[in-house]
């Protein structure tokens, strides 16, 4: 996406600050974590884009995921850490997949906010129950040591 593309995306933001917020949950796709785990075993390539906070990326995150410690997608800052990675994105067509603590609203204020910057929806999910709902903590790392 171009410079000026999310500069538009940003004044959409702060000019109607409720796009996004609310959000039925037909307006976005998730993936439970038995299809995320079998996409992990297959290591098909993914982006994992983790919204956690630094503190909370420390203590547990997934190998290879982009932190942007963007939680709670809410500020105009929170949305220039993700837009910090929107270039990344746009260079293929892998899935993505948001992580973050609940995979609830802030995760879905990502999603949206990456929709809005013109990442194709079909290609993004949302982890559901997000990080703290995941089964299976013996695959996550932890860089605090713990």
């Amino acid at each position: 996406m171009t410079k000026q593309g999310i500069v538009f995306v940003w004044f959409l933001f702060l000019v109607f600050p409720g796009i996004g917020i609310a959000s039925p949950a037909g307006d976005v796709h998730y993936i439970d974590s038995n299809g995320f785990l079998s996409r992990l075993k297959k290591k098909e390539p993914i982006y994992m884009v983790d919204i956690q906070k630094k503190n909370d990326y420390l203590r547990h995150h997934f190998y290879g995921a982009l932190p942007t410690g963007a939680y709670p997608v809410r500020s105009q800052q929170d949305r220039r850490k993700l837009a910090d990675i929107v270039d990344d994105l746009d260079n293929n067509d892998n899935p993505v997949v948001i992580i973050g603590p609940r995979g609830t609203r802030a995760a879905q204020r990502a999603y949206l906010f990456l929709v809005g910057t013109g990442i194709d929806p079909k290609r993004l999910a949302i982890l559901k129950k997000g990080i703290r709902g995941w089964p299976h903590p013996e695959l996550l790392l932890n860089t605090y040591g713990q």
